[in-house]
């Protein structure tokens, strides 16, 4: 299977207003961030490949595990990436230096 590399996100693809709409949905269904905290993650193929597993590690003690098969993996991908695009964006923003600072 190969990924169709013109979907890959590419910086500023963020900013695309369907993407900050899609994000803002996504919050407002998923709720509390914080009370959802992941203290550990690990990911592994399955043994023959079609899928990608997923345990996190709750801050409560609690493991959820997560397979993802491997036609959704492009879109998992493209999500992710947006996603941390994103987040690091708004990091930078909130917690580093001013912009021109050293």
């Amino acid at each position: 299977m190969n990924f169709d590399m013109n979907t890959i996100p590419k910086p500023g693809d963020q900013h695309d207003p369907r993407v900050r709409a899609n994000q803002k949905a996504f919050q407002a269904k998923f709720g509390d961030f914080q009370a959802r905290h992941v203290v550990g993650l690990h990911l592994g193929p399955a043994p023959k490949g079609e899928w990608v597993g997923c345990i996190f590690d709750m801050e409560d003690g609690s493991t959820v595990k997560v397979a993802i098969p491997f036609n959704y993996w492009q879109a998992f991908g493209n999500e992710y990436t947006l996603a941390m695009m994103s987040a690091a964006e708004i990091v930078q923003t909130a917690y580093g230096p001013p912009e021109g600072a050293a």
